[in-house]
């Protein structure tokens, strides 16, 4: 998903007395982030044959999930200013099982929109979990040693992306042994994993409820939100693009990637055997964002940044007009290029912001419906075209991001002092 990232939360001032015996618990927040988001990219191909859908119709599955970040990020900080970040994640763990849930129902209903639905209510849940988790992370220990524990954090997050998409891919695809054509009657085969993810997700939930007493919430009257003028800070409102775009062209390639690969124009794989091969994708980016982090003590992020957008588009390219192996895999390596992209948009958008970076912070991740936007005009373009010629798309949004590190790089986008005057 897109991975999580830096997200900023509005939240109160909190204290954790049993900092230690927290951090366990906030280290599964990520996991359990990725793999419900991941999996995603394994249900568009099983709705699109479920439904006899188009391109463009199955990524509205991918709309109606990144469409929340957009409507809920700021009620969801606002949420945690009265409850406090743990009391928050039951919340968004007691919602993200009620959309699971929603998917028994909408199984046998056998109507696209209710999953579309369920889809919503389950993103929203992960919303509220995503804008507490990263302060979590930074507040439970020494201020100096939070860059690392927001480290490990993250990698338990592309853990999760790494293994969730063969782990969906046995239960959703090969776990059938006998498809039902382009019936709705196929998907049943959902209801019993999401009953036990809902369970699960309700264990977890009433988990952070008895840790709830680790946390003192100090509440507080919010300041007024002011959005910072993206005139006298272009880096700012470039960067909101970029994370738009980059969101938006990571979510289209892992949405595509099972069926990318099911083509005999690339590998000819079988749908169950191509979300092994999803999880490389995303297993790059786990890789990506270690050899990153080593190569930014050493390099300009804005270079590094540069030097992958660069990669992704050259990359997305050649994939787009080749066949066979050489597409597949240079699709596949994106994801090893993708790891830094948002992290380092987003540090490197809020620089010199002062005072405003938390209201600059709300838009950047406003801009996380990028993942809503772009799969649909990418799944337009493969309806009009092929898939191959679809990856166009995540082409024209990578350039934008080489432009974006280059001018980072040469001095030529500043942000202004970033203070209410």
């Amino acid at each position: 998903m897109a991975q999580s990232g830096p997200i900023a939360a509005s939240g109160g001032d909190s204290t954790f007395p049993v900092a230690r015996s927290m951090l366990p618990y906030t280290f599964m927040l990520f996991f359990v982030v990725g793999f419900v988001t991941v999996l995603v990219d394994v249900l568009v191909p099983k709705f699109r044959a479920a439904f006899d859908l188009d391109h463009a119709e199955a990524m509205l599955a991918q709309f109606a999930f990144f469409l929340a970040y957009f409507l809920i990020s700021l009620p969801a900080g606002r949420l945690l200013d009265r409850l406090g970040y743990l009391r928050g994640t039951v919340l968004g763990f007691t919602t993200v099982g009620i959309g699971i849930l929603l998917f028994v129902p909408a199984v046998e209903i056998a109507r696209f929109w209710v999953f579309l639905v369920a889809l919503f209510i389950t993103a929203s849940g992960i919303t509220m979990i995503q804008v507490a988790m990263n302060p979590l992370a930074s507040g439970l220990g020494p201020v100096a040693s939070a860059p690392q524990r927001l480290t490990l954090a993250q990698a338990f997050n592309s853990l999760a992306t790494t293994i969730g998409p063969p782990l969906g891919g046995y239960f959703i695809f090969g776990a059938v042994t006998a498809e039902t054509g382009n019936s709705a009657d196929s998907l049943r085969v959902l209801e019993g994993p999401c009953i036990a993810l809902a369970v699960f997700m309700f264990v977890i939930a009433f988990g952070f409820w008895l840790a709830r007493r680790n946390e003192t919430v100090v509440r507080r009257e919010s300041a007024h939100w002011h959005m910072p003028s993206l005139k006298e800070n272009p880096r700012l409102g470039f960067g909101a693009l970029c994370i738009f775009v980059y969101v938006g062209a990571e979510v289209a390639i892992g949405s595509m990637m099972i069926e990318y690969l099911n083509q005999q124009s690339t590998l000819g794989l079988t749908k169950a055997e191509a979300a092994g091969y999803l999880s490389l994708y995303w297993g790059g980016a786990m890789v990506g964002r270690f050899i990153g982090s080593v190569a930014m003590a050493k390099i300009a992020p804005s270079r590094v940044l540069a030097f992958c957008a660069i990669m992704t588009t050259v990359l997305a390219a050649v994939s787009a007009f080749t066949t066979g192996p050489v597409s597949a895999y240079t699709a596949i390596a994106i994801g090893l290029f993708n790891s830094i992209m948002f992290p380092t948009i987003f540090s490197l958008s809020v620089k010199d912001m002062d005072d405003q970076t938390p209201a600059a912070s709300g838009l950047l991740c406003l801009s996380i419906v990028g993942g809503a936007i772009i799969p649909v005009l990418t799944g337009l373009l493969a309806d009009a075209t092929n898939m191959h010629l679809a990856m166009i798309v995540p082409v024209v949004c990578y350039i934008a991001i080489v432009v974006f590190g280059l001018k980072c790089t040469n001095g030529s986008l500043e942000n202004g002092y970033g203070r209410i005057r």
